[in-house]
């Protein structure tokens, strides 16, 4: 498996998100990085492969984090990530990498998705949104849409959730990120039914090293540290109601995060925020209409 080298180490600066790079970042080339991809998937065979991208990369603002899991022989059944590849790539290197995963006789399905790390941390949690929504750790399914019902989540045993269970999307009413007191290092994503709750994963965050207990209010470097360090669990929320507004007919199914990854209580979630509409707006005007995000 080619993996990327080094270890960034975040700089947060109080006007800019800024990343610092430190000395030769020992990267691949993307030849290499391609090279070692065919070799693993035909080593590795048939069967379901997964593209999924990481989220805040220090080393380099314009690589992303890739890594390739294959995840089973077929698409739904014996889901078990092997991992094929991790490496930092530039879009366009991200964009030929998945033209080459679907080229390849071995990937049966591909799916796309993100996972939870930020650099180059572990990751402990993943979602993929294609051909069904299904959220993952390392070594398993959480939650998924049935392959046979894609109105149906199954939520496998775990911590959080002892037991089976399968939910009707039209009986999800709210999709929730709750965190715990400052400094909200342990963040739960859940959902409520009618008369029931049930939680879906808890993130445990090491990573908030900017918390002053001594300061009553967060500092600037703090916000911007659980703005960057909560993306994921964010994002999987905003796709899971997708998922259930689509699939459940059900268009009032609500989100509810926290105060501190709002943007009118977050100056860092309010420049993100900008920059994502900017971004859009610039595929909008490009496809000239026919992008969706």
């Amino acid at each position: 498996m080619l993996k990327v080298l080094s270890r960034p180490q975040f700089t947060l600066f109080t006007s800019v998100l800024t990343r610092s790079l430190s000395g030769d970042s020992g990267l691949p080339k993307f030849r290499d990085v391609s090279d070692s991809l065919l070799d693993n998937i035909k080593s590795h065979g048939s069967g379901h492969y997964v593209q999924l991208t990481g989220q805040y990369y220090d080393l380099d603002p314009t690589l992303t984090r890739n890594i390739v899991l294959k995840v089973g022989n077929d698409l739904g059944k014996n889901f078990k990530p092997i991992t094929i590849m991790d490496a930092a790539l530039s879009m366009q290197e991200s964009k030929t990498l998945t033209d080459i995963l679907v080229d390849s006789h071995e990937c049966r399905f591909l799916s796309t998705g993100e996972v939870d790390s930020v650099g180059l941390n572990d990751w402990s949690y993943g979602y993929m949104l294609n051909p069904y929504f299904a959220i993952f750790t390392p070594d398993s399914l959480i939650l998924h849409q049935s392959t046979e019902n894609r109105s149906l989540l199954q939520l496998h045993p775990r911590k959080e959730c002892s037991m089976a269970h399968k939910v009707w999307m039209k009986d999800v009413r709210t999709v929730f990120v709750d965190f715990k007191d400052r400094p909200w290092s342990t963040q739960t994503l859940g959902f409520r039914l009618v008369g029931d709750q049930m939680d879906i994963l808890t993130h445990e965050n090491d990573f908030l090293s900017n918390y002053d207990p001594d300061l009553s209010e967060p500092s600037r470097e703090e916000l911007g540290e659980v703005m960057l360090n909560t993306e994921w669990i964010i994002k999987t929320a905003a796709q899971l109601v997708h998922v259930l507004r689509v699939n459940g007919n059900n268009r009032k199914i609500s989100l509810l995060i926290p105060k501190v990854v709002q943007a009118d209580q977050n100056p860092w979630v309010e420049l993100r925020n900008s920059i994502w509409s900017d971004q859009v707006s610039v595929k909008l005007e490009k496809s000239k209409g026919s992008y969706i995000p």
